[in-house]
């Protein structure tokens, strides 16, 4: 993995170089900066995996580049921060802007070492959850499985007939949202279940078999969204007992909500939804706007909305929305004289004392120390 390291002093940055074998670790220099504008022209050509970055600095600080490599969203590497100032609310700033790790200077190697290794162990957690969702859907392709759905169940004491014929139907009636044929076609299905006296893992397989449709479908539709998305919206619903259990209304009810699911993919992309729910941020963050109001407005599950924008940006709707409105304040702290009471006002906030709060979570420090701080710099 490559690793950029930003600090304007050289000895430093040489030192972190020859402070541990990089190469043992799994990790490559790609490269050694003063500053974070240096850092962003850099990352707007090249990718890293790990930002290795020292919190004060000309021109642009660690903290400041952290926020403008997820605003401009110029790259997923991880971020360690390195400050010689062993102040809490830096830390706190710090992590909540994403960052894996806080490192005093002097760097300890071993607590550097621990750092990479925690990467390392992520990635690989990451990429065994991804080759295990593989297997899984590989298991759908397999000999077996297919043999099963051609027609066949074999629970190791006989064969029973799937519902192939009725779940292909009601997939179709789904995937078209044809809602009047849904209610027929569950009953169908159920109906089938009684009559063939199913065990309930055959039911099991058969609901197994409409979800794997579903999951297809759902998938064709919009390019960008992805199986895990899908499989959370439909453990929302939280049904599978219940259909497992020939709760016929409960299915339904779950096939209605999903085909107008599909509906939704096929309508609109995720991101033309994400460029107007950001462009309504950006117009109305003063406003009591929700992510609710917001899929409705734009005719889209809420469910799923959050799913993307969660992907898309890294964090919840809600912490974003904070996040703009704590930057957009202490925008005006610089460039107005107006009083901490009007600016909370100002970007959605009716209790001053929680925004202070909020603005003490964001920025590390009160509204009033951040407009004194600033000035003292100008």
């Amino acid at each position: 993995m490559k690793v950029l390291i930003v600090d304007d002093e050289p000895f430093i940055t040489q030192g972190l170089t020859l402070l541990i074998d990089w190469e043992q670790e799994g990790y490559e220099i790609a490269g050694c900066l003063e500053n974070g504008k240096e850092a962003l022209r850099f990352l707007e050509e090249n990718q890293v995996d790990l930002i290795l970055t020292d919190i004060r600095m000309p021109e642009l600080g660690g903290l400041e580049l952290m926020e403008q490599v997820k605003e401009r969203r110029l790259s997923d590497a991880y971020f360690i921060i390195m400050s010689g100032y062993d102040d809490f609310g830096y830390a706190k700033q710090a992590l909540r802007l994403g960052c894996l790790d806080y490192l005093l200077k002097p760097v300890d190697a071993g607590e550097l070492v621990a750092s990479l290794r925690k990467i390392t162990k992520t990635e690989k957690e990451k990429a065994e959850d991804q080759k295990r969702l593989e297997t899984l859907e590989q298991a759908y392709l397999s000999r077996n499985m297919i043999s099963r759905l051609i027609g066949t169940y074999d629970s190791g004491s006989g064969r029973t007939i799937i519902c192939n014929e009725v779940l292909d139907r009601l997939v179709h009636a789904i995937e078209v949202c044809d809602i009047s044929s849904i209610d027929a076609l569950v009953r169908d299905f159920y109906k089938e279940v009684r009559e063939k006296d199913m065990p309930e893992e055959s039911v099991n397989f058969n609901i197994s078999y409409l979800l794997f449709q579903l999951i297809r479908i759902a998938a064709e539709q919009d390019p960008d969204v992805i199986h895990e998305e899908i499989m959370d919206f439909i453990s929302e619903s939280s049904f599978e007992e219940s259909l497992v259990h020939k709760k016929s209304d409960y299915m339904a009810r779950f096939c209605k909500e999903y085909a107008e699911y599909i509906s939704q993919l096929r309508g609109r992309s995720s991101k033309s939804v994400l460029t107007e729910v950001e462009k309504e941020i950006k117009e109305h963050y003063a406003e009591n706007i929700s992510l609710r109001e917001l899929s409705q407005k734009f005719y889209i599950n809420n469910v799923y909305l959050g799913q993307i924008f969660k992907k898309k940006y890294g964090v919840s709707f809600k912490d974003y929305l904070t996040d703009y409105r704590i930057r957009e304040a202490a925008k005006m702290l610089v460039s107005t004289d107006e009083k901490i009471i009007t600016i909370a006002e100002s970007v959605g906030y009716k209790d001053s004392d929680y925004f202070v709060q909020k603005f003490i979570e964001r920025m590390g420090c009160t509204p009033s120390k951040y407009r004194r701080d600033r000035s003292d710099q100008a």
